[in-house]
């Protein structure tokens, strides 16, 4: 099983689910939609990276179809269980990695949130094809998070390429228009030690780093108060229509 597949199938377990409502961010993220023009009544959409299907379950209640591609067996067995939940028979999904997926359907949205499913200029043209309106939602910058940061400070970070910004890069070289705008949030998550201890845990396995977990724990530790772990997340991110 590839090991970057595995972790997000761990963490498929206790990643965001679909309850029928949607945040103040994604409200704010689908306002900013609505203003470029983007109008999902009846059209046809693939979500690439859909994860647990937070987005893509959502949209099938607006949209004629859904179609959710992800390289986690896991998230998409937890969008099912959604689907079923909510009764929602017009998604399906596909479970493949982007580089992997392949399909001779041509959509009327291509819809990308937080994926790292776009690499390249390859990714780009393939993205490009699937459909005639693309929307693009990633990270403009690496996210702060205080509860993380002390491990990172002393594993280190593998290194992050704004793939965003090579993305609008491309798409200025090649004359295709487009339209973005930047969305902050600011939050606080509070997590009991366990939580927090295998959330650490969690990015330290998808970066790749070595870790002895006594010394985790120790580190970790530090941050608790009264068995709760408060981490400051600080995030921005740009939308891209094209």
């Amino acid at each position: 099983m590839n090991v970057y597949n595995s972790a997000w199938d761990k963490k498929s377990k206790k990643y965001n689910k679909f309850d029928g409502n949607l945040s103040p961010f994604q409200k704010e993220f689908f306002e900013i939609l609505a203003k470029f023009g983007i109008e999902f009544k009846d059209k046809t959409l693939v979500d690439i990276g859909c994860g647990t299907g937070v987005y893509s379950l959502f949209l099938a209640g607006i949209c004629k179809s859904v179609l959710g591609v992800d390289g986690s067996s896991g998230m998409l067995e937890e969008l099912a269980k959604k689907a079923n939940e909510f009764e929602i028979k017009n998604i399906r999904t596909i479970h493949a990695n982007f580089d992997e997926f392949c399909t001779d359907e041509s959509f009327d949205i291509a819809f990308l949130t937080m994926s790292p499913a776009l690499k390249n200029e390859v990714d780009f043209k393939k993205f490009i094809s699937l459909a005639t309106k693309r929307i693009y939602l990633n990270w403009e910058k690496p996210r702060h998070s205080s509860m993380l940061e002390p491990f990172f400070a002393k594993f280190g970070k593998s290194g992050w390429e704004n793939v965003t910004k090579t993305l609008k890069n491309y798409l200025e070289d090649k004359n295709i228009a487009y339209k973005t705008e930047i969305l902050d949030e600011k939050r606080v998550a509070c997590r009991t030690f366990d939580e927090a201890y295998e959330n650490v845990l969690w990015h330290l396995q998808i970066n790749g780093f070595e870790y002895d977990k006594i010394e985790i724990r120790a580190m970790l530790e530090k941050q608790c108060d009264n068995g709760v772990v408060k981490d400051e997340i600080i995030s921005q991110m740009r939308v891209l229509v094209f």
